[in-house]
């Protein structure tokens, strides 16, 4: 029996009534839970207001390039810890230079002032997010569930309270970059569009006409963002392969593609050809702004493009690569703990604990994502077109968000020795898991309330860890002491805390409270015999308590040890005040 027209007409389709779900919320409403969600952002980051300078802010904050104007141009021309005597060759981040830049002047060295930026740009990153989600879902909830526990995860911490870490600013561009390419396919679809005889609308100029020239400005300034995002953070690098990807598996302009097919014989092969060509086009525009960056870094690196931190061999990398990337799983999915430091993962063998068990594991999560992946393209398969091409955009751009900027952290010989397992280097790949967990929502018609209700519970203990793990970066001596109690194998962390215990001992040193700073001193000694920084300082307590052959036996030490001009020359001033000759260093 055939439906009545009528009846056929009034009846809501599944398009209908995910278009009402994702509508569920009014623009005011949305506007207002936002801003809801961006005032609770603020309290749970409030306490970090008071923190102070950690890590590597000290030398930022008194970095002489940035305390004055005229030194710009040196920020795109050099490496970041030019400044340094023997700094790392490894980093060229410009904009992010720039930034801190911005930072001095609005703030000076006020720790308040550059920890309200750091909330601010955080909260933008969120903002930004649920801006990408609602572009490609037209879903104002998902939108704001993929901000809110992006906002809220705890793995954010050490990110937002260490206010001199890249990777928020990063994002902020890359997600700025593909707000402005979904803008730009936008034209190029209704141009598509237009020319398969599908838009009806007159004009008295051509639709293609208008979409080719608006267009050309939304490619030009996305590629722009792309370049900022470069010289922002090194891992900026995958946008241009996520945009190639993305215009090679989901083209746009598929009316157009279907055109080109039809027209040129060859089947399958013509038509893949047809389609890489069409994704070479689109992203020449971020080739090139790739490109500018390569040529300005390999210049401020002095002809190098990544000098190594260490030299591993290869297979110890290989045989590394499933535990690390078990640890990233874990800060992802699990983030209980604070895991902003982590002992290393090196394995020089093939081990049941080691390798064989974190693979597993990584395999399980695959096998969850890839079977995301099919049911999402078997729920798109009834969907209007552009419905359809909107959520394989969103869930694609989502699973190589957060993959690929993960597997850059698999090259070892880039990172820090040691210590080459941190927690932020998640923040980029945490809005790949919120667009596809905003995706899932999304076509999960019948469990919203279920999917609403689950996420709720997951933001308020996010809310709880992050309070709670905060409050390990108010100061350089709490955050080693808390890295220290969660990584003990770590021997960076370890040396660190111990440098954190003589700067404290030099502050008591400076107030005459010499009997309390040298057990300090004693103390490191015992656990780290060259280092001599701590030797200086129990030299120079010696000689406040009047022990001058002590003193002279300290300072000796710490002179070997450290080849620091100015050690020697109290040393050697010590001496002579002992009526020694001057004696030659070894």
């Amino acid at each position: 029996m055939k439906t009545p027209r009528l009846i056929r007409e009034q009846r809501p389709s599944s398009s209908l009534t995910q278009a009402e779900t994702g509508q569920a919320l009014s623009p005011l409403t949305a506007f207002i839970v936002a801003a809801v969600l961006v005032a609770g952002l603020l309290a749970i980051y409030w306490p970090s207001l008071d923190f102070q300078f950690i890590l590597d802010d000290h030398r930022f904050v008194s970095d002489p390039r940035l305390q004055s104007s005229g030194h710009v141009w040196e920020y795109f021309t050099s490496y970041v810890w030019a400044q340094v005597a023997g700094g790392p060759l490894s980093f060229y981040r410009p904009v992010f230079v720039l930034w801190l830049r911005l930072n001095v002047i609005l703030s000076g060295s006020s720790p308040w002032g550059w920890h309200l930026l750091s909330i601010l740009k955080h909260a933008s990153v969120a903002v930004l997010l649920g801006l990408l989600v609602w572009k490609l879902l037209r879903d104002r909830v998902a939108a704001l569930l993929a901000a809110a526990l992006f906002a809220l995860h705890p793995a954010q911490t050490e990110s937002v309270a260490w206010v001199t870490v890249p990777d928020p600013l990063m994002s902020a561009a890359v997600l700025g970059s593909l707000l402005l390419y979904f803008s730009y396919a936008d034209y190029l679809s209704a141009d598509s569009r237009f020319s398969a005889g599908r838009l009806k609308k007159k004009s008295r100029k051509p639709p293609s006409k208008l979409a080719g020239k608006s267009s050309t400005a939304w490619i030009v300034a996305s590629s722009a963002a792309c370049l900022v995002a470069l010289m922002t953070k090194e891992t900026a690098l995958v946008l241009p392969f996520v945009l190639f990807v993305l215009a090679l598996i989901v083209p746009f302009d598929k009316n157009r593609n279907n055109d080109d097919r039809k027209e040129a014989p060859g089947g399958n092969g013509t038509a893949f050809r047809i389609r890489l060509v069409s994704a070479v086009r689109q992203t020449l525009p971020f080739l090139g702004a790739t490109v500018v960056y390569l040529l300005l870094r390999v210049s401020a690196l002095h002809g190098q493009f990544s000098p190594p931190t260490q030299h591993l061999p290869w297979k110890t990398v290989l045989l590394s690569a499933p535990a690390t990337l078990w640890f990233y799983v874990k800060v992802l999915f699990w983030p209980v703990r604070s895991r902003a430091f982590a002992d290393p993962t090196l394995a020089d063998t093939f081990s049941l604990r080691g390798v064989l068990l974190p693979a597993l594991g990584v395999g399980c999560a695959l096998v969850i994502l890839t079977g995301a992946c099919f049911w999402t393209w078997r729920r798109t398969r009834n969907l209007p077109d552009q419905e359809a091409l909107r959520i394989r955009y969103a869930f694609l751009l989502g699973t190589l968000i957060l993959l690929l900027p993960i597997l850059l952290a698999l090259n070892l010989n880039a990172l820090n020795p040691g210590d080459f397992l941190h927690g932020r280097y998640t923040y980029l790949p945490l809005t790949g898991l919120m667009l596809l967990l905003a995706t899932g929502y999304h076509l999960a018609e019948k469990a919203h309330i279920v999917m609403l209700s689950a996420a709720a519970i997951v933001a308020a203990a996010f809310c709880l860890l992050t309070v709670q793990q905060e409050g390990a970066w108010k100061d350089d001596l709490t955050v080693f002491t808390v890295a220290h109690e969660n990584a003990p194998h770590n021997a960076p962390v370890a040396q660190h805390l111990a440098d954190t215990h003589v700067q404290a001992a030099l502050a008591l040193d400076g107030e005459g409270r010499c009997d309390q700073a040298m057990p300090i001193f004693d103390q490191v000694i015992q656990e780290y015999s060259n280092d001599w920084f701590a030797w200086a300082g129990r030299g120079e307590c010696f000689f406040k308590l009047g022990d001058l052959p002590s003193a002279e036996q300290a300072l000796r030490r710490a002179s070997e040890l450290s080849h620091e001009p100015r050690v020697i020359e109290q040393w050697q001033e010590l001496r002579a005040r002992m009526g020694l000759p001057p004696a030659p260093l070894k």
